[in-house]
């Protein structure tokens, strides 16, 4: 067991925080945006820089939206799909995260995928190991996973606002039951809804409902079954909602909830985040491609505190 803490980034949160939050006037010498490369590569390095990690490792979508997500709840990312079917990105984007994905490799930084999964998948399986781990991201479903020794570090209101959250933060935070891990988030953003990611939520359930349901019925289950019993305390229309988003319960809660599904990581580079051999050469080339050499070469400054592979 490693010293220092495992870093785990949502990759494509971070790639596209970083490609809307520098300008793209921030180009190649060829006149191509590199807005996500420089952005990217300099969260990664203030991050890094802040927090010491002795492994890093970047999680990627092996889908952005899973099979097995839709079949659940098919209002999943929906509106977010292109013509194409796939992922709605601009296109400038997507030859950054190529580069992006080439700095990783050639840095040494491990990158990590599963088949099926999402990012947030990843994530999860990563956070289940024996010793520290730093999830960064700026999606609050990841809030779910922090425990006694998963933090999760939201960057979703800016790299300056940026925010460490623990269990204890996210009860106190959103009014939540407190607990050893903050699984109790899941079940608040499956009542709440989410837009973004196309889930309605429970019709007339706000935040504060949802947070006052869960502290006094400890889950989803609690709930769906205090809604059940005629006897409970739960107030006539609270249940009446309930009741009738049961099915929407039933498949939110499979695609919100991260924990224990058991997916066989893949890794590109060392399982344990230790940083392998750099290619500074290719490096050194990836930085006059993008025009990004001093973003680029702070990032492979920062990561040499690293445990070496």
């Amino acid at each position: 067991m490693s010293q220092g803490p495992l870093m785990v980034l949502d990759s494509a949160g971070l790639w596209f925080r970083a490609f809307h939050s520098v300008p793209e006037k921030i180009t190649g010498p060829d006149g191509a945006p590199a807005n996500a490369v420089r952005g990217f590569c300099d969260m990664v390095s203030v991050l890094v820089e802040e927090y010491s990690p002795t492994g890093l490792v970047a999680a990627l979508d092996r889908e952005w939206r899973p099979v097995w997500r839709v079949e659940l709840l098919p209002s999943y990312k929906a509106h977010r799909v292109g013509d194409d079917g796939g992922e709605d990105a601009p296109a400038s984007l997507h030859p950054q995260v190529s580069a992006i994905r080439e700095i990783l490799t050639a840095a040494g930084i491990t990158q990590a995928s599963a088949a099926e999964a999402e990012a947030d998948d990843v994530l999860a399986e990563l956070s289940d190991r024996d010793r520290e781990v730093l999830v960064v991201t700026g999606d609050r479903d990841l809030f779910q996973l922090a425990s006694s020794s998963t933090t999760v570090v939201y960057v979703g209101a800016g790299m300056r606002k940026r925010l460490a959250y623990t269990p204890e933060v996210v009860a106190e935070r959103f009014d939540l039951p407190a607990g050893e891990d903050a699984g109790a988030y899941a079940d608040y953003a499956v009542l709440v809804g989410d837009a973004s990611d196309g889930l309605p939520g429970v019709t007339g359930i706000g935040t504060k409902t949802a947070a006052s349901l869960l502290r006094e019925y400890g889950d989803l289950d609690g709930i769906v079954a205090a809604a059940a019993d005629e006897e409970s305390g739960l107030a006539a229309r609270q249940r009446k909602a309930v009741l009738e988003a049961a099915d929407y319960l039933t498949a939110a809660r499979g695609v919100v909830r991260l924990r224990g599904r058991g997916f066989e990581l893949e890794f590109e580079g060392d399982v344990d985040g230790r940083r392998g051999r750099v290619d500074r050469e290719r490096l050194d080339a990836l930085g006059e491609a993008t025009g990004q050499s001093r973003a680029i070469g702070r990032l492979e400054r920062a990561t040499a505190v690293l445990d070496p592979a």
